[in-house]
């Protein structure tokens, strides 16, 4: 049992890996914003103590007396009225975070990336933890800030942190609040509305498989060592995934209408021109939709063979998130 302390809590990925950590017995404790929707922490004995990624005397508060460290906080938005935001956050207050864990003698800490932070060999072909990152032209702010951060904590790592990093892939499965791109794909589905996919590739991952990624990573995981928690046979065509959220759904007329890429590029532009007219947020970014466009296939081996990482078939992630978007009412 171990003093661990897990950011992110509230979030889908997060919240999973603070039901793991009090199943294995930790005495847990979770960082939230002032103000934050506690709702995904209901029934679970953690203490709460609030603070916030660009405060980083909060930070100095939050980590004092703790062992352990996962930290999964970040900002993951397509678009900010603050182009900076992303830099703020992922990087700057991943920065403060991990000193405060580093001054306060915290024994190991899990940095939760992404796979957006190496690159995309594209052609069908699988990246690994060493593919070169080569989204320079084309990465969103949050795509860069990913990218940034994950060499930002290696260079800490030379400097003595005790940090281990994981980069899921994209997340499927029950209790997806938000909910996240992945969780919308099956909305938008379930509501009829999933009828046109593009030529394009994801790596999808069952959320508890990305989980439990986190808590192997913290007992198995090599200091200065990066873990891809994807799933070998996640790597699927957006056509395959679809047709598997509708085929386990039972829903009819899914992915039936193959959209342009240059279609998709040009309404991309429009509407995030428009974006800087009104304000709002706009549906995609022309980055966003070039990242969506590729094939970011991702191969798990490393952290297969030295964590353990689990493969829950895609199947079983996909049918308990349909099962629990339709138990808890958003359909």
């Amino acid at each position: 049992m171990a003093k661990v302390l897990v950011t992110g809590a509230t979030g889908f990925i997060g919240n999973h890996v603070t039901r793991l950590c009090l199943e294995k017995g930790d005495d847990v404790r979770v960082m939230v914003m002032p103000g934050e929707d506690r709702s995904p922490l209901r029934g679970m004995e953690v203490d709460i103590v609030e603070g916030t990624l660009q405060d980083p005397a909060s930070l100095v508060k939050a980590v004092q007396g703790i062992e352990q460290l996962y930290h999964l906080a970040a900002l993951f938005k397509i678009w900010t009225k603050d182009p900076n935001l992303h830099y703020k956050v992922n990087v700057d207050g991943a920065r403060s975070m991990l000193s405060a864990a580093r001054d306060a003698d915290v024994e190991k800490i899990v940095f939760t990336s992404s796979v957006a932070a190496i690159g995309i060999v594209g052609n069908g072909e699988l990246a690994n933890e060493e593919t070169p990152f080569n989204g320079w032209e084309w990465g969103s702010e949050y795509i860069l800030s990913k990218f940034i951060s994950h060499q930002m904590v290696k260079a800490m790592v030379s400097d003595g942190l005790p940090a281990v990093m994981v980069m899921p892939g994209l997340p499927f499965g029950p209790g997806d609040r938000a909910p996240t791109p992945t969780g919308t794909m099956i909305l938008r589905t379930l509501q009829g509305k999933m009828k046109n996919y593009w030529d394009a590739g994801v790596c999808a991952v069952d959320v508890r498989d990305v989980a439990a990624g986190h808590v192997l990573a913290m007992e198995k995981g090599r200091i200065g060592q990066s873990y891809c928690l994807t799933n070998n046979e996640g790597n699927m065509t957006n056509k395959q995934i679809l047709d598997l959220i509708g085929r386990v759904a039972g829903m009819s007329n899914v992915a039936t209408n193959q959209i342009n890429p240059k279609i998709m590029l040009h309404v991309a532009r429009w509407v995030e021109g428009f974006s800087k007219i009104t304000g709002r947020a706009p549906m995609t970014t022309y980055k966003n939709t070039v990242y969506a466009l590729q094939k970011g296939y991702v191969d798990p081996s490393k952290a297969v063979e030295e964590l353990g990482l689990p493969q829950t078939p895609i199947e079983t992630a996909v049918a308990d998130s349909v099962q629990w978007f339709r138990n808890n009412g958003y359909v």
